[in-house]
C-alpha cells in the first residue's frame, strides 16, 4: 500500500511531545452556560449538535426528538412532527439548504415545510441508523449507516457502497474530503479512502487499520488542522495523520484515553477532543488543558463537540443536556482550588505580591489558581470568617473577625490588634490604612482614626451624613466617605457631603472608585453614580446610570476600571461591564450583563471583595469563589447577528394564514410570512421577531420601524415585540435590526411586508361605481326632467278633459241617484198598491200571498235605497242592509203570542248590485218562511243568521232556526212553494252551493259563493 511507511521512531517521539507538554489537571471552574430538561431541552441525552446558516442551533436528543434554540427558548420536533423515532443522531444542512436528520434505525429524514418527511424507498436505508451525513464537493450526499455501508444520493437516485466494493468496513461514523478530492471514511475497523472520489472510473480504496498505526480499531471522527495535519478520534485515543505517517495519543495528563467520541479544529487553532466518560481536553500550542466536571462541566461524558458562527464551543454530553464554553474572560477559583469555602468576602495583594483571601471558613494565600491555608486566630469556631483585610507599611495584616475583632498577623501570628489597642467591637464595615500610615475604621456607630495612640471619632455631629460609613477612598488629596446617606469629603478639618439632595440616585454609597479622567464613580443601591469633579475636587455635574440603561441588578458591591476605560461594576446579580469610552464619545451608556451562573438574574459578588492583580486582570470575591476576569478575552460580537420575523397577529389572536395564500413557505421549520393584504377596521398588528443568539441575551437591543407609518426608528429596546393600533389604509413594510453592546446595528435586517385595505367606499370600483351613478343621475334627471314637462303638457290637456269628464260623471252620478231614488219610490207606490190589495183579499191565501210579494218588494226597494245613499253607486254595505230587512219582516209578522228572538253575526264586507239583490231576495224567503212556518207551535223561537266572509274569498251565508223543521218527504221543486224556487234560482245566479236541511233543534240553511268584487265603475 503506497500510504505505508515506516513510521514507528516518529510516532514515538511524537507522542513523547504531546505527553511532556501536557498540563495537569486545572483546578479552576471555567465559564459554562449548561442546559438541560430544566431549560426546555427536551432530553438530557444529546448526541448531535449543528447550526443551521439562519443562526439557529440544533440538538438531537436521543429521546426527546428534535430541538431547535435561539438562545433562551427551544422549539421541538418529534414523531408528531413526522420524524420515526424520537432518537437522533445526526443533523446536517447541504448546499440547498435542506435539512436532514438521522432516527434510530429509521434512516434519513429531510426536512419539508414545518414537518419531516423519509424521502428514500429503500428498504435497507429505511431501517439502518444512519452516523454519518455529509456534502460532496460534486453535490453528492453522502450518508454513512451502521453494518449497511454507504449511500450517496446524487439528486436523482441512490448508490451504495460496501465492503463488497472495497470498504474495510460497513459501519460508517465519519466522512472527510480532502483538497485533491480524495474521501477518507471512518469505519469501525479502521479508515477507508476513495482516491478522488473514483465513484464512475470504478471503486479503489485505501484502508488503514490498526496495524498500520491506528491508535484504535474504531474510528469516529476525521478532522484537519490549520497545519494540515488529520485528527482521528478512535476507539482508544487520537491517532494523527502528518500527510505521511501516523502518530497516536493515548495519554494525556496522566489520563489514559480510551473512547474519544469526537474532534474539532477551533477557530482559534485549539483542538477539542471529547473523551466517552472523562471530560474534555483542549490542546493548543503545545500544551493542553483538562477540563471535567470539578470545571464546571455537567457531565464527563461527551458524545459531541460543535463549534458556532461566532467561535463558541457546544459540548453534548450524554446525560446532563448541552454545556455552551463561554471563553477565559471569566474563571472561577474555588473549593475544587483548595478553599473549603467559596463563599469570598476580601481580598488583598501584599507589598510581596502575595494575594491574601479571606473567606467564610479561613483565610488563605491564592497563587497560580491555588488556595493555601494560614490558619486562623485561635478562640474561633466554625464559621471563621473574615470581613476585611488591609496592610500597615512594615507589612502586618489586619483582619476583620466575625465578631468585629481586628487581629494583626506579622507573618509568623495572630495577635488581637482590638485588645491590644483598646478597641471596641464595634459593627464595622472597612478598614482601611492611608499614606500616614494610620487606619482608619468605617462601623455602623461611625468613622474611627487612630493615630498611634489617639483615637478619634467622627459621626453626623460632626458634619458626617450618616454614623453608618461603608469605604474609605483617597481621590484628589481628600478622604472620601461612602456611607448610608451619601458621599462625603474630608480635608482633614470639615465634611463636604453630596446626598440624593444633589442629585446622586440613592442614598446607599457602597464603594467608589475613580477614571484617568480624575472623575469619582459611586456604587449605589441605585445603580452608579458619576460625580463629574474640576482640579480641587469639587462637584460640577452628577449623572446616574441604573435601570434606565438595562442594569439587571442596582444594588453595587464592586467597581473596577480596566485598561480600555470600561468599568465594571459587581452587583448582587451578575457582572455589568459599562461602555464608558463609548459614554465620553456618544453621550449613550451600553451595557453588558453577564449572569455566570445557571440561576437568578447573575452570581452575587461580597461588598468591597475586588483586587486588581495586574496585566489588566481583577479579582471579584463572590458567594461561588474567586471570579478572575481578563477584559482582553472578552469576545466581540462583530458579526451581524441573523434576524427573523417569528409571529404576526392581528388583535392578539393567531391568523389563518390559508385565509389568504393557497400555500405557505417556510425555512428550517420557520414560516415565511406571506405578504398579504389585511382586511379595513380598527385592529391591533403585533409583530414578533427574534435574533438567535448565544450570549447574553439580555443584551440584545433592538430597533424597528414601520414604513409607510412611522420613517423613523424606535428607541433602543430588549422587548421583542411591536405594536401597532389603528393602521390607515395602505403599503407598510416592517423592519428591524439589532445589536449587541459590542457590535453596530446589524445590516441583516428582518423585514414584513403587508398592507391594510382600504375601505369599500375609498376602492376604485367604488369611485367608478359613483362615477357611473353620477351619471346615470344626471341621465335619468334630464329624461326626468323632460318627462315631467311632458307629462305637466299632457297633465293639462288630461285636467281639461278630467274637469270635463268629472262635471259628465257628476251629472251621470246625480242622475243615477236620481234612477235609483225613483226606482224605490216605485217599489214603495207597488208596496202600498200591495198593501191596499191585501185589504180586499177574500181569503187568507190570497192576503199571504200578497203580504209575501209586498216583503219581495221591500227588499228590492231597500237595495236601491241604500245605493243612492250610499257614496259609491256601486255596492251596499251588507250588515246594515240585512239588520233593516230583518227588522222589516218582523214588523210584518206583528206576532204578539209569540217571542221571537233573532241573531245577526256579519262580518263587515260590502256586496255590489248583482250579488246583493240576490242575498236580500233569499234572505226575505227564509226568514219570513222561518217566521210563517217555524214556530206554529211554539210560544218562543230563535233565529240566527251569520254570513262569514272566508280567507278563501268565499262568502258562508246561513240561516237557522229551532222550530219543527221541515217536512220528512221535504223536496225543493216538489211542494209547489214559489219562495223556495226563488231561493234555488237565486242561488244558481250566484253560482252558489247551498244545503237546506233539519238539525237537532230545527232548520238549517247553508249557502258559500264566490264573492265579487264591487265594480269601480257604476253600471249605467
Amino acid at each position: 500500500m503506497g500510504y505505508k511507511k515506516n513510521y514507528a521512531i516518529c510516532v514515538f517521539f511524537k507522542v513523547l511531545l504531546i505527553l511532556v507538554s501536557v498540563l495537569p489537571a486545572e483546578a479552576q471552574r471555567h465559564n459554562f452556560k449548561s442546559y438541560s430538561v430544566n431549560n426546555g431541552l427536551p432530553h438530557s441525552q444529546v448526541h448531535g449538535l449543528f447550526q443551521t446558516h439562519d443562526g439557529y442551533l440544533w440538538t438531537g436528543t436521543y429521546g426527546g426528538g428534535l430541538a431547535k434554540f435561539d438562545g433562551e427558548e427551544f422549539t421541538t420536533y418529534t414523531t408528531e412532527d413526522g420524524l420515526k423515532d424520537n432518537s437522533v443522531e445526526i443533523i446536517f444542512e447541504d448546499s440547498k439548504e435542506n435539512l436532514w436528520v438521522t432516527t434510530y434505525q429509521s434512516g434519513i429524514a429531510k426536512m419539508k415545510g414545518d414537518k419531516f418527511i423519509y424521502p428514500f424507498d429503500n428498504s435497507t436505508l429505511d431501517t439502518a441508523d444512519v452516523f454519518a451525513v455529509d456534502e460532496m464537493r460534486n453535490g453528492d450526499l453522502w450518508i454513512g449507516t451502521y453494518d449497511a455501508g454507504i449511500f450517496i444520493y446524487n439528486g436523482l437516485e441512490l448508490d451504495r457502497i460496501t465492503t463488497e466494493d472495497g470498504l474495510v468496513d460497513n459501519s460508517i461514523w465519519d466522512f472527510w474530503e480532502a483538497e485533491n478530492g480524495d474521501i477518507w471514511i471512518a469505519t469501525s475497523e479502521g479508515i477507508s479512502i476513495l482516491k478522488n472520489n473514483q465513484l464512475k472510473e470504478g471503486k479503489q480504496f485505501h484502508n488503514f487499520t490498526a496495524d498500520d498505526g491506528l491508535s484504535g480499531s474504531e474510528v469516529y471522527r476525521i478532522v484537519p488542522d490549520k497545519e494540515g495535519n488529520l485528527w482521528f478520534a478512535t476507539s482508544n485515543g487520537i491517532t494523527v495523520w502528518d500527510g505521511s505517517s501516523f502518530s497516536t495519543i493515548t495519554e494525556l495528563a496522566g489520563t489514559e484515553l480510551d473512547y474519544i467520541y469526537d474532534i474539532i479544529a477551533a477557530s482559534d487553532g485549539s483542538i477539542w477532543i471529547g473523551t466517552y466518560s472523562k471530560g474534555v481536553f483542549v490542546y493548543s500550542d503545545g500544551t493542553a488543558k483538562h477540563i471535567t466536571e470539578s470545571n464546571g462541566l455537567s457531565s464527563n461524558y461527551i458524545y459531541d463537540l460543535h463549534e458556532d458562527d461566532d467561535g463558541k464551543v457546544w459540548i453534548a454530553t450524554d446525560e446532563v443536556g448541552i454545556n455552551q464554553y463561554e471563553g477565559e474572560t471569566f474563571t472561577f477559583y474555588g473549593t475544587e482550588s483548595g478553599t473549603i469555602s467559596s463563599k469570598i468576602y476580601s481580598l488583598h495583594e501584599d507589598r510581596k505580591d502575595n494575594v491574601w483571601v479571606g473567606t467564610s471558613e479561613g483565610i488563605y494565600n491564592f497563587k497560580d489558581g491555588n488556595f493555601k491555608s494560614i490558619g486562623y486566630p485561635e478562640g474561633y469556631d466554625s464559621p471563621k470568617e473574615v470581613w476585611d483585610i488591609t496592610e500597615f507599611a512594615n507589612g502586618d495584616l489586619l483582619f476583620l473577625m466575625p465578631d468585629n475583632a481586628i487581629y494583626k498577623y506579622d507573618g509568623q501570628k495572630f495577635t488581637n490588634y482590638s485588645e491590644e489597642h483598646g478597641l471596641d467591637l464595634w459593627f464595622t464595615y472597612e478598614l482601611y490604612v492611608d499614606r500616614d500610615n494610620t487606619l482608619w475604621i468605617g462601623t455602623e456607630t461611625g468613622l474611627f482614626h487612630k493615630e498611634g495612640d489617639k483615637l478619634t471619632h467622627y459621626t453626623v455631629e460632626d458634619g458626617l451624613p450618616s454614623d453608618v460609613v461603608y469605604q474609605v477612598y483617597m481621590h484628589k488629596g481628600y478622604l472620601w466617605f461612602a456611607t448610608y446617606n451619601g458621599i462625603s469629603r474630608f480635608d482633614g478639618s470639615s465634611f463636604k457631603n453630596y446626598t440624593t439632595a444633589d442629585g446622586i440616585n440613592h442614598r446607599y454609597i457602597s464603594f467608589l472608585t475613580s477614571d484617568e479622567k480624575g472623575n469619582l464613580w459611586l456604587g449605589t443601591g441605585g445603580g452608579v453614580t458619576l460625580l463629574d469633579l474640576d482640579e480641587n475636587g469639587d462637584v460640577l455635574s452628577i449623572d446616574n446610570f441604573g435601570k434606565e440603561i438595562g442594569m439587571k441588578s442596582l444594588t453595587t458591591q464592586v467597581l473596577w476600571f480596566d485598561e480600555s476605560g470600561a468599568l465594571w461594576q459587581g452587583s448582587n446579580g451578575g457582572i455589568h461591564r459599562l461602555d464608558v469610552p463609548g459614554y465620553w464619545e456618544t453621550g449613550i451608556m451600553e451595557l453588558s450583563h453577564y449572569r455566570l451562573t445557571d440561576s437568578g438574574i447573575g452570581i452575587e459578588t461580597n461588598q468591597g471583595a475586588v483586587l486588581p492583580v495586574g496585566d489588566n486582570r481583577v479579582l471579584f470575591g463572590t458567594m461561588e469563589g474567586v471570579l478572575e476576569l481578563e477584559p482582553n478575552k472578552v469576545e466581540e460580537q462583530t458579526k451581524d447577528l441573523n434576524l427573523h420575523i417569528t409571529s404576526v397577529r392581528r388583535n392578539s389572536q393567531k391568523i389563518e394564514w390559508d385565509q389568504y395564500v393557497d400555500s405557505l413557505s417556510y425555512k428550517f421549520g420557520r414560516l415565511l410570512f406571506p405578504e398579504v393584504t389585511f382586511p379595513h377596521g380598527q385592529h391591533t398588528y403585533s409583530i414578533s421577531y427574534n435574533a438567535p443568539f448565544f450570549g447574553n441575551t439580555s443584551n440584545e437591543k433592538f430597533r424597528y420601524k414601520l414604513e409607510g407609518f412611522d420613517d423613523d426608528w424606535s428607541e433602543p429596546t430588549s422587548s421583542k415585540t411591536a405594536i401597532f393600533t389603528n393602521l390607515d389604509p395602505g403599503d407598510y413594510n416592517f423592519v428591524v435590526q439589532v445589536k449587541t453592546p459590542n457590535s453596530e446595528w446589524s445590516e441583516n435586517e428582518a423585514q414584513y411586508q403587508f398592507a391594510v385595505a382600504h375601505p369599500f367606499w375609498q376602492t376604485y370600483w367604488f369611485y367608478g361605481l359613483i362615477a357611473l351613478s353620477t351619471i346615470g343621475l344626471i341621465y335619468g334627471y334630464i329624461r326626468y326632467r323632460v318627462g315631467m314637462l311632458e307629462k305637466q303638457r299632457l297633465q293639462e290637456l288630461v285636467d281639461e278633459q278630467t274637469k270635463d269628464l268629472q262635471e259628465a260623471l257628476a251629472e251621470k252620478e246625480v242622475l243615477i241617484k236620481e234612477i235609483h231614488h225613483r226606482v224605490k219610490n216605485n217599489l214603495a207606490v207597488i208596496s202600498g198598491l200591495l198593501e191596499l190589495q191585501r185589504g180586499y183579499a177574500e181569503n187568507d191565501f190570497v192576503d199571504r200571498v200578497l203580504s209575501e210579494s209586498q216583503r219581495r218588494v221591500q227588499s228590492i226597494s231597500m237595495i236601491h235605497e241604500k245605493l243612492y245613499q250610499n257614496e259609491r253607486l256601486a255596492e251596499i254595505d251588507f250588515e246594515k242592509y240585512i239588520r233593516e230587512l230583518v227588522d222589516i219582516i218582523a214588523y210584518s209578522f206583528n206576532y204578539t203570542d209569540k217571542e221571537i228572538e233573532v241573531n245577526i253575526e256579519i262580518d263587515d264586507f260590502k256586496l255590489g248590485v248583482s250579488q246583493g239583490i240576490p242575498c236580500g231576495l233569499m234572505l226575505n224567503e227564509l226568514v219570513s218562511n222561518s217566521y210563517e212556518h217555524a214556530f206554529t207551535d211554539q210560544e218562543n223561537g230563535k233565529i240566527e243568521i251569520s254570513a262569514k266572509h272566508k280567507q278563501s274569498g268565499k262568502i258562508k251565508l246561513i240561516v237557522k232556526d229551532n222550530g219543527k223543521g221541515l217536512p220528512e218527504d221535504f223536496a225543493i221543486g216538489q211542494n209547489g212553494s214559489l219562495g223556495l224556487t226563488l231561493i234555488d234560482t237565486l242561488s244558481g245566479q250566484l253560482q252558489g252551493e247551498y244545503i237546506l236541511e233539519n238539525t237537532e233543534d230545527g232548520t238549517q240553511f247553508i249557502l258559500e259563493f264566490e264573492m265579487e268584487e264591487p265594480e269601480e265603475k257604476v253600471p249605467v
